[in-house]
């Protein structure tokens, strides 16, 4: 019973820790094993007694003051327990407390203290890792801003890391060097392999085994055999139907179109037929398509045929040199892979520009029913070496897979998709046409496929017998007049094409000069560069007087002026006065019109009349003279022609007379200056061109006769009135459409 004194009082001091604030059990406080087990007291008395009611948990009695710990060995025997098991059933529980001295429930609360103890430790010690960690990662993210502040180099600290960069810059492209490198490599031992066959036995080891490291462009001399040249123009078929048909990521689609994916490109062709684009040329890539009325056979007889192919296109083709058959068809009525050599010359309206001179195969291929392939590509190998010019064309021009894609459609119309890709020498543009060349407005898929439309409306409307009727006028033309009325129009059209942008061949006689004009003072001033060619009436057209004449043109620049207001202005007939002086500052009356495009609004022949107003009334010019004009619109630009007739001659061709007259042609080409998209609408007098940036490229030309020698006086204040014409028309243009400037090519 004196231990159980002394036990009681252990079991208070027991008691005592977990019967108090439970709140405290929930804090992060790390417990100590001494403070568990209160103060040390080596000298415990187990003789001490108590009352039966201290051994029971349940008694009121309040424990003692002066609670005694374990002894040691009780500790000892304890802990050793708890090592081996943390919770001990009942029964262990009791052998434990026999063993040791200690009543049951002490050694439950024991183990009980002594597990919470434990996972106090445990938890504090995890708090206190929590927080070292979280202190090392502020000081890691401090140290990380600091360096995205301040950039350095890890190894050399240089500042912002430029070594580091600039090295890395380095290897990338070392390494796509490398792999260009390899590209190429590829390709010319494929090329090698291709041409090995086509090449003639005298070549010698010496020259194969260089065509395997280094690949030449394809170029054509008297000695190129013909299979090397079917060879090339099969090659440049296949390569422009993947052009032709294929959709991203070969086209990628802009705000104005499409344009050509390099990369994409190159990856299919790389170096190309024609090798690489030689330094200081430009590339040119458009595609579009339209539906053009027509059958796809009767186009491919018309591209075939250099004669109906120069007249289809009068305003791009200015002349074929020569035509050779490389490859006839299998039959004399098909054109299923006829392959032609053709030395062309192209030109654009303009006196400022060479024409463009380029040899290249033509070939003709019928890729299913219904659909054929008509294929252009340069067999002159031009590298950029060395560019031949005459004065009048140059050769820095390499045409590179181009053509269009044809297939027939229901309701009399054909799809047709035209591909341009080009590479041009950019120096022998001048400046004010740079931007006018890099749109591929100059000779784009665009112009070409306009061209196109326009003239198959035009022969759709010279074979239609329909005779449309004046909506001013009840003058009579017949259908045989209609048809010469059209073809003088068209002889007019082309000889303004030739006064404007050639001659292409010039006489020993003639005289092409250029003269520096100005209008006007100021603001107002006007200055333009003014070409004036005279020549021979009798070389040029026998039969005809030996009369000289003049011609002066001059191109300049509105910017800011969309090229349709200014074909809208030059149309209106209330309007003409102001900038021709032929009708006295009156408006003109029409006399008769024919339209010669059913889809296209603008495109006309009409027969004006002017008119001079006197008191009131209306009378007949003087010298009894017609205007025969034509105009024509689309996406790629205007043209406005006119010219003087007598009105008895005009009057006798309506009515069914020989139409073939000498005309002096007048008039006006409008390109855009390729600032902005071209926008085509139908023409009315009350529309306005929409204003996106887009200029306007005006070519002016008057053609008129000289009584007397260049040499002269008289032909010197000619050429001066002549200039100054030219300045008093622009300058009232300027001024009609509302443009600020004028820019001098």
């Amino acid at each position: 019973m004196e231990n159980d004194g002394q036990l009681n009082n252990n079991n208070v001091q027991g008691l005592s820790l977990i019967m108090g604030n439970h709140a405290a059990w929930n804090q992060p406080v790390e417990y100590e094993l001494d403070a568990l087990l209160g103060a040390e007291d080596h000298h415990v008395d187990t003789n001490q007694r108590s009352d039966d009611e201290d051994r029971c948990p349940g008694s009121g009695t309040p424990p003692s003051k002066r609670a005694k710990r374990f002894s040691v060995q009780q500790v000892q025997e304890l802990e050793a327990m708890f090592q081996v098991c943390t919770h001990p059933d009942p029964r262990a529980r009791q052998e434990l407390g026999r063993k040791v001295g200690l009543g049951e429930w002490q050694v439950r609360f024991w183990f009980q203290n002594r597990r919470s103890s434990t996972k106090l430790k445990a938890c504090g010690n995890e708090i206190r890792d929590m927080q070292q960690e979280n202190t090392k990662l502020r000081a890691d993210n401090i140290e990380l801003k600091q360096l995205v502040q301040n950039p350095t180099c890890f190894r050399c600290r240089d500042p912002a890391g430029a070594n580091q960069l600039v090295s890395e810059n380095w290897r990338l492209l070392n390494e796509n060097a490398r792999l260009k490198d390899e590209l190429l490599r590829a390709k010319a031992y494929q090329d090698s392999v291709i041409r090995e066959a086509e090449r003639p036995q005298s070549m010698s080891s010496e020259h194969q085994a260089s065509a395997y490291t280094h690949p030449v462009p394809f170029t054509y001399n008297c000695r190129t055999n013909k299979a090397a040249l079917v060879s090339h123009a099969e090659r440049a078929l296949k390569e422009f139907v993947m052009l032709a048909t294929k959709g991203q990521p070969m086209w990628i689609p802009t705000i104005d179109g499409e344009v050509l994916g390099d990369q994409e490109y190159d990856l299919h062709t790389f170096p190309g037929l024609l090798g690489l684009c030689p330094r200081g040329f430009i590339v040119e890539a458009t595609r579009e398509t339209d539906m053009i009325r027509g059958d796809a056979m009767d186009l491919v007889s018309i591209l075939t045929k250099a004669a109906q192919w120069s007249e289809m296109f009068p305003d791009i083709v200015a002349y074929v040199r020569s035509t050779d058959v490389i490859s006839s068809s299998s039959t004399s009525s098909s054109h299923d892979g006829l392959i032609q050599l053709m030395d062309v010359e192209f030109w654009v309206q303009s006196p400022r520009l060479l024409s463009r001179n380029v040899k290249f195969l033509r070939f003709s291929k019928k890729m299913a029913e219904r659909k054929w392939a008509v294929v252009d590509v340069s067999v002159d190998g031009n590298n950029g070496d060395e560019q031949q010019s005459n004065g009048t064309s140059y050769a820095g021009y390499r045409l590179l897979p181009s053509g269009c894609l044809m297939e027939d459609m229901s309701g009399g119309f054909c799809k047709v998709t035209w591909v341009v890709h080009g590479e041009y020498l950019e120096s022998t543009v001048p400046e004010l046409f740079k931007q006018f060349f890099r749109s591929g407005q100059a000779f784009g898929a665009c112009r070409w496929l306009r061209s196109l439309q326009r003239q198959c409306e035009y022969m759709a409307v010279l074979g239609s017998s329909h005779i449309p009727s004046s909506s001013s006028s009840s003058s009579a033309i017949s259908p045989l007049g209609k048809r010469g009325v059209l073809e003088l129009a068209r002889r007019m059209k082309e000889s303004f094409y030739a006064a404007v942008s050639g001659p292409v061949t010039i006489a020993s006689t003639n005289i092409v000069d250029q003269w520096c004009v100005s209008s006007g003072t100021g603001a107002e001033r006007v200055d333009a560069a003014v070409r004036m060619v005279t020549w021979n009436c009798a070389e040029i057209m026998p039969g005809e007087p030996a009369t000289t004449v003049l011609s002066a043109t001059t191109t300049v620049r509105l910017p800011g002026t969309p090229p349709l207001r200014v074909f809208e202005y030059i149309c209106n007939s209330q309007r003409r006065g102001e900038w021709d002086n032929f009708v006295n500052g009156g408006p003109v009356e029409e006399v008769s019109y024919v339209p010669i495009s059913a889809r296209l609004h603008g495109n006309s022949v009409c027969i004006l009349r002017p008119t001079v107003v006197a008191d009131g009334s209306h009378g007949k010019n003087s010298n009894d003279m017609l205007i025969l004009q034509q105009s024509s619109t689309d996406a790629s630009g205007s043209l406005v022609v006119y010219s003087l007739v007598e009105e008895n001659v005009m009057r006798g061709i309506m009515g069914g007379a020989d139409s073939s007259i000498f005309l002096l042609p007048s008039g006006f080409a409008i390109l855009p200056d390729g600032h902005g998209k071209a926008h085509y609408t139908a023409v009315s007098s009350s529309s306005s061109a929409p204003n996106n940036g887009e200029g306007a490229l005006l070519t002016v030309a008057s053609l008129g006769m000289l009584s007397s020698s260049p040499s002269g006086g008289l032909a010197a204040r000619s050429f001066d009135d002549a200039g100054e014409h030219l300045c008093n028309m622009i300058k009232k243009i300027r001024d009609s459409v509302g443009a600020n400037n004028v820019i001098m090519a």
